[in-house]
């Protein structure tokens, strides 16, 4: 951000015959020249009032602080009211560091022009400067409607907005400076990073790209590239970026931490974590702090002590967090530590995951209780609404930042939406995310609100406690930065989560968690920090895609057509190395039952756009291959993500899908159905390893279902190799696939479990 108030040369009362000249040498920028006229000026008056305030002007230029204070100092005292030199002695205490003087400075010039769009920048540059964001603002306005087009109000006024979280309205000021300068590259970086503040990935990008062409080396440009590729799922453009800033500049604690975590979610687990100890070094800040906490967890592990060492790692960290959080006095919004990283891949761990997710989710509630708001009272009790208004139909709210055609939309949500009882209840819907398509407008026009137009956490808690709700549901947690920050506040005297993240959420701000019977086992209670609803079935209703499909090229994809396909389509992060041996293990029986057949079966796997992660999972599996002495290449294949008429395509023209083990697919297993592709499922411990098995037993077909790891490989070898036995599940399927879909006892279950729940709610002694 540079400076706004320049240094005055201008003269009040050029009376000394030797003023001009100085004056004129001034503004040529010959310093010496200008200052050697000045202090002959003086050794013939020396209580000339321009000459000391221009000598003192010049040693501000020059950076000699102390001088420039102590002659302008001395200029005042013989004229007190000019506000020229109140600027300048402001400035130079303000490059010196002594912030509060130039506040006290600053703040005396715009006693004397309280209108000025000049001493009102002033003010606001150094309450912007001291972290005083809040305070700067209303005084930005002011020098705004001063000078509306001033460029340095604009970017003043974005910087401070985008400060205390107003990332909307940041963005607007920002777009503003650069209609006022189009060829500034500042501004268009700076909208950059307000873009992605408010989830415009794709403006970001574009915004960033054009700051970068008008400035190759602006690293707040760099910066902004980075980030909107990370989020549009580039992650190896956005390390790229990222290594750009920190070759350019002195990178700051926040975009080491950014850059951090794209080396985190592209495999590069040690560097990162270096990034995040170069943050915590630069600024220990909470946010740092925990986004180093966070990064114990990788998405891509070599071997199953990693994964056990990192969940070892991350409960400590935890614990360091907390000790140090409870240890230090003034800890600075913690509640924008909230989000800023989250858990997510804890969830493809095989083990039990609600200790660690119950401490945490009490720290994010606890810091979000921080926020400067009003939606608690002075005993920081909720102050609900929806108990003492009239009784009549119920209102829920879901938030989610995925109203758009999504796998949670397709799974969850839009059954919600379009089959809930409207005679009983209202719906109320919040759209996070900025992406929207057909989904999105036909949902804005299914329900009785349709709120997406808030851009800052604040507002969208406004728009959401305005709505007066009973039930407030977050169909997925742990996915969406925003989504988190709401959950862990109490907007609705009823608050329930859902398995579109297939996790308990651990925060003690959500009471439901709504699953399914089919998905859950006996004990599964003992899995979740919220009292679990166990819907009937599979707990949805959904619907057949049935899309457009295409030919998917086998010979375009490499893949041989004479011989069984096993589809294996999981993101490469759901591939535990404590289930290696079981891919090894199908390929090397099928070489041995099928010696005498070219090939007895090929393994496809698919890439997932992040070349490093498809990298590190491809090098494992090759690695388990080897150690086995199983050829890879022999039997097993790895293509790109295909659109989705190519990938029913190919469902059509396999074998077999094989699920992941200990993190199963829901909507990939309801398309294999829709294909009459068999599925063979995996009946994990926990819920999010029990999605596709609790379908194959809907459809009655436990013959589908593996228990163990050894039953998985020989019931894959089995169907592989009997194309008989193939057809007449594919015959069964079509016949019983109907029960998956269009199925009203979850909604009919759903509606009776909130009402209960609210029920419940209001018959509770009010605080």
């Amino acid at each position: 951000m540079s400076d706004v108030s320049a240094p005055s040369a201008a003269p009040t009362d050029p009376s000394h015959p030797l003023l001009p000249s100085a004056v004129a040498f001034h503004r040529d920028g010959n310093l010496d020249e200008a200052a050697k006229l000045y202090r002959e000026i003086l050794s013939e008056s020396p209580r000339d009032f321009d000459a000391t305030h221009l000598l003192g002007v010049v040693a501000l230029q020059q950076g000699q602080f102390d001088a420039a204070q102590r002659l302008i100092h001395a200029a005042l005292v013989v004229n007190p009211r000019d506000t020229s030199a109140m600027a300048n002695l402001g400035t130079s205490y303000m490059h010196a560091g002594q912030l509060e003087s130039a506040l006290q400075w600053f703040e005396s010039a715009r006693m004397l022009e309280p209108d000025s769009r000049t001493t009102n920048t002033n003010v606001g540059t150094v309450l912007h400067n001291m972290g005083r964001h809040r305070d700067a603002i209303p005084v930005l306005r002011k020098a705004n409607l001063a000078d509306p087009d001033s460029y340095a109000v604009c970017i003043l006024l974005g910087a401070c907005l985008l400060e205390i979280g107003e990332g909307g309205e940041a963005a607007d000021w920002f777009e503003a400076a650069t209609r006022t300068a189009p060829d500034n590259g500042e501004g268009w970086a700076h909208l950059a990073v307000a873009l992605n503040a408010i989830g415009r990935s794709e403006r970001a990008r574009e915004s960033a790209d054009k700051a970068l062409t008008l400035n190759p080396q602006s690293s707040i440009a760099l910066g902004a590239l980075g980030k909107a590729q990370f989020d549009l799922g580039s992650v190896t453009e956005s390390i790229e970026s990222y290594r750009r800033v920190v070759s350019v500049a002195r990178p700051s604690a926040q975009m080491l931490a950014a850059y951090g975590s794209a080396l985190l979610s592209g495999g590069l687990h040690d560097e990162a974590i270096a990034q995040f100890e170069r943050a915590v070094e630069l600024d220990g800040h909470l946010n740092f702090r925990w986004t180093m906490a966070i990064a114990c967890l990788k998405p891509i592990y070599l071997s199953e002590s990693q994964v056990e060492g990192s969940r070892s790692a991350f409960a400590k960290a935890l614990e360091e967090v907390e000790a140090w959080y409870r240890s230090s006095e003034d800890v600075k919004e913690p509640f924008r530590a909230v989000g800023i990283n989250q858990p997510f891949y804890i969830a493809y761990h095989p083990f039990g995951n609600r200790e660690l997710l119950s401490r945490y989710g009490a720290l994010c509630t606890s810091w979000m209780t921080t926020l400067p708001s009003d939606i608690y009272d002075a005993g920081g009790n909720f102050r609900t609404g929806g108990a003492d208004r009239a009784r009549g139909k119920l209102r829920i709210g879901i938030v989610s930042a995925h109203i758009h055609q999504h796998s949670v939309w397709n799974a969850i949500t839009r059954g919600w939406v379009y089959n809930i009882d409207r005679t009983k209840f209202e719906l109320h819907i919040f759209k996070l995310d900025g992406r929207s398509d057909q989904e999105t407008e036909k949902a804005r026009g299914a329900v009785d609100h349709f709120q997406y137009q808030p851009k800052s956490l604040r507002e969208w808690i406004s728009a959401i406690r305005s709505q007066d709700l009973d039930v407030l549901i977050y169909p997925e947690i742990g996915m969406h930065p925003l989504t988190l920050q709401l959950a862990c506040l109490r907007l609705a005297p009823v608050q329930a989560a859902s398995w579109g993240h297939p996790e308990t959420t651990g925060l003690p701000t959500m009471d439901l968690y709504i699953s399914a019977d089919a998905f859950e086992p006996v004990n599964a209670s003992e899995n979740y920090v919220e009292e679990l609803v166990r819907l009937p079935n599979l707990g949805v209703y959904v619907e057949p895609l049935a899309p457009a499909i295409s030919n998917p090229g086998l010979g375009s994809l490499k893949l041989p057509g004479n011989e069984p396909l096993l589809l294996c389509p999981g993101a490469p992060f759901k591939y535990s190395p404590l289930y290696d041996d079981v891919w090894v293990n199908i390929a090397r029986h099928l070489r041995k039952r099928f010696l005498r057949r070219s090939s007895g079966g090929r393994l496809v796997f698919f890439r997932s756009g992040n070349d490093m992660v498809d990298r590190m999972l491809e090098s494992r599996l090759r690695g388990a291959f080897e150690r086995a002495d199983v050829e890879f290449d022999e039997h097993v294949s790895i293509i790109p993500k295909l659109e989705r008429s190519r990938f029913f395509g190919l469902m059509r023209q396999s074998a077999l899908m094989l699920d992941t083990l200990g993190f199963s697919g829901f909507n990939t297993a309801l398309q294999a159905i829709e294909c009459d592709l068999p599925v063979l499922a995996f009946e994990g411990e926990f819920m999010r390893g029990r999605l596709a098995s609790a379908i194959m037993r809907r459809l009655d077909l436990p013959e589908l279902v593996a228990t163990t790891t050894e039953d998985f490989v020989q019931k894959a070898l089995d169907l592989a190799g009997d194309a008989g036995r193939r057809k007449t599940i594919r015959t069964k399927i079509i016949a019983r696939r109907h029960v998956l879909f269009h199925d009203t006892a979850p909604i009919v279950a759903l509606e009776r479990s909130l009402t209960d729940a609210v029920a419940r709610s209001r018959a509770k002694p009010s605080h």
